[in-house]
């Protein structure tokens, strides 16, 4: 490992804004040799080429650079080489291949502030409005992300990774394509749960498996593959990617509820009852009383009188205060993760410092970008300036 006499590592300089151009560049050019190669067939074309725009035309690229960023961290070197930057991009497919999936299953009919990838297909040529076109765009949606899991797969065995590294990292995304699907299936079984016989562990194994691993410790995992990072350092990274995704989600959670839902806005997680942390403490800290009106609002119709009677609830029982002392939690449990991993201190002040490239999810106001930063982002740093004391 590196000494500790380079220095810690500031957000921009683990993430320079040419990540984001390098790995469109990366994604760019793969996807038209695939297109060369295997959609060259006048009836794929068009469903590969839409699907190829998806990738192209959105998202913030959080997983390659959180990736490289991890690169970063354990080599010092501030340019990656091609094959890192190859295997970082590979996320993007995968990402796009579960949000394809995701807004079939949740029915969602807009994604990236545009349409999502189904609606896109059956308001085309490929799937006319006709008796069958919507069923039709659906079918064809579930290829397009099927075929998005296959290409991230090929990205990555393509990358230029020498044997040993590719071995690696091959069963790294196998594990994390695997977890995803097993917590994709917990958030569908748990939407139906009884709150009354629900568990704390079993919604934190959900977010883990779901969010966790493929948003943040496996990028860094994959970062540190990349480096030739010991099994002790690829230990932490997985820890302490782990306690950062589950704030990443339980943020998100809380950035859900930060503004009064009469004035508007997107509620998907309140609307659909979704057994959420935050809704599991406010059932478990409610009265009786408490507990049959949020059991009878779930199972009213949704409406805006539904919406407020739950965020009422929700806000009386402390969940939201309770939430952020988890939150506080799990900071300390990041930070102690790292220490013991040979890592140097400006190395943990690095790592910590990788918490402003998780944004939440949600589209809030600003005002609750600015609580996001006060009360999660701001006492992480105060941690990685007390570990280069």
């Amino acid at each position: 490992m590196p000494h500790a006499s380079y220095p810690p590592l500031t957000v921009e300089q683990l993430s320079p804004a040419s990540d984001r151009h390098h790995v469109d560049q990366v994604l760019a050019q793969f996807l038209d040799e695939a297109r060369c190669r295997f959609a060259s067939n006048p009836h794929a074309q068009p469903l590969f080429d839409q699907a190829a725009e998806f990738v192209l035309e959105g998202g913030k690229r959080i997983r390659p650079r959180l990736c490289l960023a991890s690169y970063r961290i354990l080599t010092h070197r501030q340019e990656p080489p091609h094959p890192a930057l190859n295997a970082a991009s590979c996320f993007e497919l995968f990402h796009a291949f579960m949000l394809v999936h995701d807004d079939l299953i949740d029915g969602s009919t807009l994604r990236r502030d545009g349409l999502a990838l189904h609606e896109q297909i059956r308001l085309s040529a490929i799937a006319p409005e006709t008796g069958t076109g919507r069923k039709r765009a659906a079918d064809l949606g579930l290829v397009a992300g099927d075929l998005l899991c296959a290409l991230g797969m090929r990205l990555l065995a393509q990358a230029g990774l020498s044997d040993a590294v590719y071995g690696r990292a091959s069963r790294l995304m196998s594990e994390i394509l695997l977890e995803t699907g097993v917590g994709q299936t917990l958030d569908i079984a748990f939407d139906i749960a009884d709150l009354e016989t629900l568990t704390e562990p079993q919604i934190l194994d959900a977010y883990l498996r779901k969010t966790s691993r493929y948003s943040v410790s496996g990028p860094l995992v994959l970062g540190g593959i990349l480096a030739g990072a010991s099994e002790r350092v690829i230990q932490a990274l997985s820890q302490f990617g782990d306690l950062l995704g589950l704030g990443y989600q339980l943020q998100n959670d809380l950035d859900a509820l930060e503004h009064d839902p009469t004035s508007g806005g997107d509620y998907p997680d309140l609307d659909g009852g979704k057994r959420t942390w935050v809704l599991w403490t406010a059932y478990q800290r409610l009265d009786d009383a408490g507990k049959r009106a949020l059991q009878d609002a779930l199972a009213d119709p949704v409406s805006l009188a539904r919406r407020i009677r739950l965020f009422r609830l929700i806000q009386a029982s402390g969940a939201i205060a309770a939430g952020r002392v988890r939150l506080q939690n799990w900071r300390n449990e990041a930070a102690a993760s790292i220490r013991d991993a040979t890592l140097t201190p400006n190395q943990e002040c690095s790592l910590l410092t990788l918490i402003e490239l998780l944004p939440g999810r949600h589209a809030t106001p600003s005002g609750a970008a600015a609580s996001m930063e006060s009360a999660y982002i701001g006492p992480l740093v105060e941690l990685a300036e007390k570990a280069t004391a």
